[in-house]
């Protein structure tokens, strides 16, 4: 049964989310059981809901089949946990999108995060007409727009704002790209748009950012909930050397994977949630290449030597 929670508005959409990973067997299909397991590793961390789809959670990677079983354990696991749950439901189409936008909202999602259809690059028409048919089709559930330039192009301000304008339940955006001041002049056009980042509160909750999404948060969720409710307090002298630990975190413990070995976005986060004492496995789906147990070691010497406060408890 689903966990009263606070409705996502404009208002209330706020705080930390962390993005889900998906445990694959050996044959490339989804382990249910860990998956529930692993949501419920969340359950009394503090952070304030969670999300599947992205890069993150392999959504380019799903199947119909797969994307109905996922939507549903994570809706039912995250609202027995009294979490708010936004169900990522991105596609190549409209039709597709509208189809998985069905699927979510029978399981119960809360919200739906959504990057553009990223084949070929939508002109701004093109945008439009996407929002406004996949909000049709959500009716009042709440829509989240992932600006990613995976998507091939940037939605400008300005088009934020007609948007907006146009579409209530378009309720705010994930946008790790943005800087802050990319923030102040977004809520110029649009004064109430949740927008996220990642976890660079420190950064963009000054300029008017209400939280992240953030896949950091796999590592060691409580304190990433720590370091945003110091920014969110405006605490920032006391918030500072968290922020600087988890920016040396992010440059020299996880990038050095992406350029120097060549890991993707989605097997460095699983890297991460499994130094972290998560249950997801290294393994990335089918052609993408998987981190390895010498990542993760990697990973931990290198938190053990420069941020052992960072270190989650019990990997001490």
């Amino acid at each position: 049964m689903k966990a009263k929670s606070t409705r996502l508005t404009r208002k209330t959409l706020s705080g930390v989310w962390c993005a889900l990973i998906l445990p694959w067997t050996d044959r490339d299909r989804l382990d249910a059981r860990r998956f529930a397991r692993e949501i419920r590793g969340y359950g009394g961390t503090g952070v304030s809901g969670v999300y599947t789809g992205g890069t993150t959670g392999e959504f380019y990677a799903q199947d119909d089949a797969t994307f109905e079983q996922v939507t549903e354990i994570a809706c039912a696991e995250a609202h027995a946990l009294g979490l708010p749950i936004q169900i990522g439901a991105s596609a190549l189409s409209t039709r597709t999108t509208r189809m998985r936008i069905r699927t979510a909202i029978r399981a119960g999602a809360d919200a739906l995060q959504l990057a553009l259809p990223f084949w070929l690059e939508l002109k701004d028409d093109e945008v439009k007409r996407y929002v406004r048919e996949v909000a049709e089709e959500a009716g009042k559930t709440p829509i989240i727009l992932y600006l990613t330039m995976r998507s091939k192009r940037k939605i400008s301000p300005a088009m934020l704002g007609e948007i907006a304008r146009d579409v209530p339940t378009f309720i705010g955006t994930k946008d790790t790209g943005a800087t802050p001041d990319d923030i102040k002049t977004i809520l110029k056009e649009v004064p109430d748009l949740a927008i996220f980042g990642g976890e660079d509160f420190f950064t963009k909750i000054p300029a008017g950012g209400r939280g992240g999404y953030c896949s950091i948060t796999g590592f060691n969720a409580p304190k990433v909930v720590e370091l945003y409710r110091l920014c969110a307090e405006g605490r920032l002298d006391e918030a500072k050397r968290l922020a600087d630990l988890f920016h040396r975190f992010l440059h020299e413990g996880l990038l050095p994977m992406v350029k120097e070995d060549g890991l993707w976005d989605s097997a460095v986060d699983r890297v991460q949630r499994v130094a972290g004492g998560g249950v997801v496995g290294l393994r990335c789906q089918s052609p993408y290449r998987s981190g390895t147990e010498a990542h993760v070691k990697r990973l931990l010497a290198w938190t053990r030597k420069n941020a052992p406060e960072l270190l989650p408890a019990g990997v001490r």
